[in-house]
């Protein structure tokens, strides 16, 4: 079941026993690894060694993010934001909950589709090949339709691969809902206009190179035509484990044609999630969702800020 989102406009915090149970777990695992003194000797260390144990926690934090494939640049802004707000003698708890809390609010608050329901809402799902956009809106489709009883209705527009027709058709069988193949944002719009009854439409793009610019132009026109009649919105899905420059790369293309939230699929197959972060910051772009599988409709959540912190930070 899906957890309440904080309502815009709100402050993003952490509630206090959440945190507190997520630092102590995460505090354990780096006070083993820095073999830290005890509280009753850390109190009789001069502020000197307190200052120098300090400086080891800091760069050890440092290193693990840099492990963990998050940009040079934006673990100096961290640590930068967090070094302004140090005092002489602070625990290492107090840095440790200041980096945690800094990196909660850089992620920001996620996004997820959420229904007005003053108007049918068009959800559009653009992205390279390969990042399961198809498998994506199967499990959205599913999460909407089956837990949250809205009427869903399926279309692709990626008309170059037979095979993503079929798998998206599989899905509209088992879940007794409408798949419509457009090929053209006139043949969209036509059946857009007869879909009135509907909460949600999700339409699937073709995957393609970045590179591409005619296929590019085709998806941005899809998008640009949607009558007013319809709330809007558009998602890119990224693969956790594509390189973080051919994420720079997709993320120069997209962001220049299209306003987006992003899907990060795949978290099952890498062990470094640095790029999300990475990503976040590049584009500006609110996070959405994340999967880690292929089962529908369970490998799939809420971007879960806390647990994504945590993992960064070295947690488990």
């Amino acid at each position: 079941m899906e957890k309440e989102q904080p309502q815009e406009g709100r402050k993003e915090t952490v509630p206090e026993n959440n945190l507190e149970e997520k630092l102590e777990s995460l505090q354990s695992l780096l006070e083993k690894k820095l073999s830290q003194p005890s509280d009753q000797q850390r109190d009789e260390l001069p502020k000197e060694s307190l200052a120098d144990e300090n400086l080891k926690f800091i760069k050890m934090i440092y290193s693990i993010l840099l492990e963990n494939e998050v940009d040079e640049k934006y673990v100096n802004q961290i640590m930068d934001e967090v070094e302004k707000v140090m005092k002489s003698g602070i625990s290492v708890d107090y840095i440790l909950s200041s980096i945690y809390q800094k990196m909660i609010l850089k992620f920001g608050q996620p996004q997820p589709i959420e229904l007005s329901g003053r108007k049918p809402k068009v959800v559009f799902f653009i992205g390279p090949t390969g990042v399961g956009k198809t498998t994506t809106i199967a499990k959205i489709a599913s999460r909407f339709k089956v837990e949250k009883g809205q009427k869903v209705a399926l279309y692709t527009a990626d008309t170059y691969r037979i095979a993503a027709a079929d798998q998206l058709r599989t899905y509209a069988n088992i879940l007794d809902t409408p798949l419509n193949i457009v090929y053209s944002s006139d043949e969209l719009n036509g059946e857009l206009a007869k879909a009135g009854e509907f909460d949600l439409l999700l339409i699937d793009t073709a995957g393609f190179s970045h590179k591409n610019q005619d296929q590019l132009n085709e998806t941005r026109e899809l998008i640009d035509r949607v009558p007013k009649e319809f709330e809007k919105e558009v998602y890119l899905v990224l693969s956790a484990t594509t390189k973080y420059r051919d994420l720079l790369d997709i993320a120069d293309i997209y962001k220049e044609n299209f306003q987006f939230k992003m899907i990060f699929t795949k978290l099952d197959e890498t062990s470094c999630f640095g790029n999300i972060l990475n990503m976040k910051l590049y584009t500006g772009a609110s996070l959405s969702y994340t999967t880690y599988g292929q089962n529908v409709p369970e490998d799939i959540e809420i971007f879960n800020t806390q647990n994504i912190v945590k993992l960064l930070l070295g947690g488990k």
